[in-house]
């Protein structure tokens, strides 16, 4: 009895300082709503640098190849939590981690400090990869309001789930910046 009482006091006070980090996925058409620049490019430069009282930031330079909404010449710099400096690694749960020579599609916003920064993070980047077979450029298909863009409901290890050519995933974001995709749902709405 003691030993069951000393153990559940054990398991009150263990589970009392137990937390979790739970990420909402933003729904798509949300993501790119949100956005007030969204370009494909190429990482040329990753710097980290320490920020007082939060830890390091890394200062990502894009060379961007294509702008699908707002301006931007030729390169644009943006913000991402985390990095390495002076030998220590800080990492940051759900930032993305960018380096040189990746291409992807960013969907950015201005922070509170003005400068650009994912939408929702890494949501905000959409890594894009060659096919090694036809060097065509894919990435994986967006969620958009609990479906993938073409198979309908998400289920976990769908083989029909395929990555996305480029052009379709940037004529889809130019569809849904038109207004042809529906509306954004808030999250946690419903359609």
């Amino acid at each position: 009895m003691r030993w069951t009482a000393a153990l559940a006091l054990v398991v009150m006070i263990a589970g009392a300082s137990l937390t979790a980090t739970v990420f909402v996925p933003a729904e798509f058409r949300e993501i790119v709503a949100d956005a007030g620049l969204i370009v494909r490019g190429r990482v040329t430069d990753v710097r980290p640098i320490a920020v007082p009282g939060t830890g390091v930031e890394s200062i990502v330079t894009v060379g961007v190849e294509t702008v699908l909404k707002g301006a931007a010449n030729g390169f644009v710099s943006l913000r991402v939590p985390g990095g390495e400096l002076g030998g220590y690694r800080h990492v940051m749960l759900g930032a993305p981690v960018l380096r040189p020579g990746e291409r992807a599609v960013f969907f950015l916003r201005r922070g509170s400090d003005s400068l650009w920064r994912p939408v929702g993070l890494s949501m905000g980047v959409y890594p894009v990869h060659n096919d090694p077979r036809t060097g065509q450029g894919l990435v994986r298909p967006p969620i958009v309001a609990g479906r993938t863009a073409s198979l309908g409901p998400i289920v976990r290890g769908d083989t029909r789930r395929k990555n996305l050519a480029i052009q379709e995933f940037e004529s889809l974001i130019q569809l849904i910046i038109a207004g042809r995709v529906g509306q954004a749902v808030p999250r946690g709405g419903r359609q």
